[in-house]
């Protein structure tokens, strides 16, 4: 069965002339260079070289041969510098279904970063639900997804990260100039939440009954940018998630720490019953690092 080794060989020797340069351009010794040829001849079942007058010279059916193993050494070239490219992240696809808020700023932020200096890398980003992104993540239909916790598959894997929310008030309510907001301050106000179904309405709405203050749930949506456009025109007070308010212009409005701590967990999925790729598997440790960090710089923030 011919190899490459002896292809490469044979195709050297004819574009340097010479066993000598073939061999250093191969890195072999001449010995083996010739033991690759001799090889290569003894697969063909006729000869490749003559020697005339201490050179070599292809034969005719060497010339008839040359122009097959351009094809050849073309093929393997490309397909190593592909491998190299892959291997070093340099291209790939970035599969990537996420909730709205990591997708109006964060998300693509982390990607531009990400694909910066990768030649060829291709993006696919979805802006789903976190019960859609699951699903597409557990069906794989899309390789990593960042979707609100609890992880409901049993294909699924992930790591969760809790963020706390703040208090988004309007800048002239008699509120504002509290450093901290708490639900006996908010006690018969009318509130922006998400909905019923949602973990930061179960998780305030307790807070609020733990302190026996009136929960007056006067406004209800799905997303944390609509409850903060409710409150700047006006409607109520609402309990946003950090990703939403540092990605949003908050015109006319305060952000403001609420206690008892009203936390809102995100997880970063990927389904374990396939293999992920190296993009995705690099892209995945960085997010890890930068979701981290982003707990941090939430708790640093000035919006006090």
């Amino acid at each position: 069965m011919l190899q490459f080794r002896q292809i490469q060989a044979f195709h050297t020797i004819m574009d340097t002339g010479t066993v000598t340069q073939a061999a250093k351009r191969l890195g072999i010794s001449q010995p083996g260079v010739s033991n690759l040829i001799s090889s290569l001849e003894h697969e063909l079942g006729f000869a490749l070289f003559t020697r005339l007058s201490g050179r070599l010279h292809p034969t005719p059916e060497a010339l008839r041969l040359m122009g097959s193993t351009e094809t050849v050494i073309a093929s393997f070239e490309h397909l190593s510098r592909k491998a190299k490219a892959i291997r070093t992240q340099d291209a790939g696809t970035l599969d990537v279904s996420a909730l709205p808020e990591l997708s109006m700023a964060f998300l693509p932020d982390q990607i531009q970063q990400f694909v910066h200096d990768k030649a060829d890398i291709k993006i696919s980003f979805q802006t789903r639900s976190s019960s859609m992104t699951q699903e597409l993540v557990s069906g794989h239909l899309t390789e990593i997804g960042i979707a609100e916790a609890p992880i409901g598959h049993d294909n699924l894997a992930g790591e969760v990260f809790s963020y706390e929310c703040f208090c988004v008030i309007p800048n002239d309510h008699p509120l504002a100039h509290k450093p901290i907001i708490t639900p006996e301050d908010l006690d018969g106000e009318p509130l922006v939440t998400l909905g019923a179904g949602h973990m930061t309405y179960h998780r305030l709405q307790e807070a609020f009954a733990a302190n026996n203050c009136v929960w007056n749930n006067q406004y209800q949506t799905r997303l944390f940018h609509t409850a903060l456009k409710f409150v700047q025109n006006g409607l109520g007070i609402g309990l946003v998630d950090p990703f939403t308010i540092t990605s949003q212009n908050m015109g006319n409005l305060v952000a403001k720490k609420f206690e008892p701590t009203v936390s809102f967990d995100l997880a970063i999925i990927w389904a374990t019953d396939k293999p992920i790729s190296i993009v995705g598997q690099s892209f995945i440790v960085r997010l890890k690092t930068q979701m981290q960090s982003a707990k941090q710089q939430f708790s640093d923030l000035q919006i006090l």
